[in-house]
């Protein structure tokens, strides 16, 4: 989730010319390259999951992935996945003005992002209370989002399943790593875990499993067997493998992953190279598009870092800050689609 930059010149003309990309629950092509690159994308973040669960009792054993480095890293990774931001709105429609909406988009990104930063230094203790509930319902609605494209279906948000894809990476550490995950809280906000008592975690570790049986169930019972099991592997991932690792890896492999290979979909100008099989323009493209922003994202926490101190309280904020505009961005990116209009419908 990083700031998104004007400076999109070099791709403007390959916006102009390609405008008509197919919904995604097309037959045609264009619907058929997008559930490519999703499939893809879902069987990565699975396997990086699983090799996960397979070394746990390794990394365990040499008490591997439970320092600051490991999450800081996986956040760092993970940034690039909001960058453009402000391209989405113009995507998303021809009736849109590309540079008055990117000016807009940006506006109205950067008020945001700087509003909930002061709020963060300000009071850091509610501050990040709230970013885990946010963190919970943007992953959650993120994977739904994501399944639904994927195969074809409007995108809805049952609560359970937002719940239960979104829940593992916030409330299995919380509830099974105390002794791990109150010390790198504590760094960030001093009051934040003492308010989190051990009832509140056991509430919250019971909604879950119930929210997962719910989800699983429903799931089996459509014939979705992979998407059944997907809230099964998180939690089983978040309560083996160290808690700095598994977010760090969950944020960049899973949930950053996903979300690019959603953008990379909605592109217009990847219409033709997604039909065709290509992932490789698309690719760079995107990494044209995301490297300012992300380098402007990465010089502002250096600048909050500012020396050889804790870079997680400074990550964790700029993060936050972030989360807010662009979980709102993707819901209003997802909530118009649901509503009728289809998520890659740019007419």
């Amino acid at each position: 989730m990083t700031v998104p930059a004007a400076g999109d010149a070099a791709c403007t003309a390959a916006d102009s010319g390609a405008r008509t990309a197919s919904p995604p629950y097309a037959t045609g092509a264009g619907g058929a390259g997008t559930r490519r690159v999703l499939s893809r994308s879902g069987g990565a973040a699975t396997l990086v999951a699983l090799a996960l669960l397979v070394l746990a009792p390794v990394l365990r054993r040499y008490d591997l992935g439970a320092s600051p480095p490991y999450l800081v890293a996986g956040l760092l990774l993970g940034l690039p996945h909001g960058a453009v931001d402000h391209l989405v709105p113009a995507w998303r429609s021809t009736r849109t003005r590309p540079l008055r909406t990117r000016l807009a988009v940006l506006l109205g990104y950067a008020t945001i992002a700087t509003a909930a930063l002061l709020a963060f230094r300000a009071a850091p203790t509610p501050a990040t209370l709230t970013f885990l509930a946010l963190s919970v319902l943007h992953f959650g609605t993120a994977d739904e989002g994501f399944h639904a494209e994927r195969a074809g279906r409007p995108i809805r948000y049952p609560v359970s399943g937002v719940l239960a894809r979104g829940g593992p990476p916030v409330v299995v550490p919380l509830a099974l790593w105390p002794g791990t995950v109150d010390p790198l809280m504590t760094s960030v906000a001093p009051g934040a875990a003492a308010l989190l008592t051990v009832e509140v975690r056991l509430l919250a570790a019971a909604g879950l499993l119930l929210a997962v049986t719910a989800t699983v169930v429903r799931a089996l019972r459509a014939g979705r067997t992979a998407e059944a099991g997907e809230p099964v592997l998180l939690i089983l991932l978040f309560a083996a493998v160290p808690p700095a690792l598994a977010v760090g890896a969950y944020f960049a492999a899973w949930h950053s992953t996903r979300h690019v290979a959603r953008l990379l979909s909605d592109d217009p100008a990847n219409r033709d190279d997604l039909a065709a099989g290509r992932l490789g323009p698309p690719v760079h493209r995107f990494i044209r598009r995301a490297a300012l922003p992300s380098l402007a994202a990465v010089a502002v926490l250096a600048a909050l870092v500012g020396g050889p101190a804790d870079p997680l309280p400074a990550t964790v904020a700029v993060l936050a800050a972030l989360t807010v505009p662009h979980a709102a961005l993707v819901a209003w990116t997802d909530r118009s689609g649901s509503a009728g209009t289809p998520r890659h419908d740019h007419s």
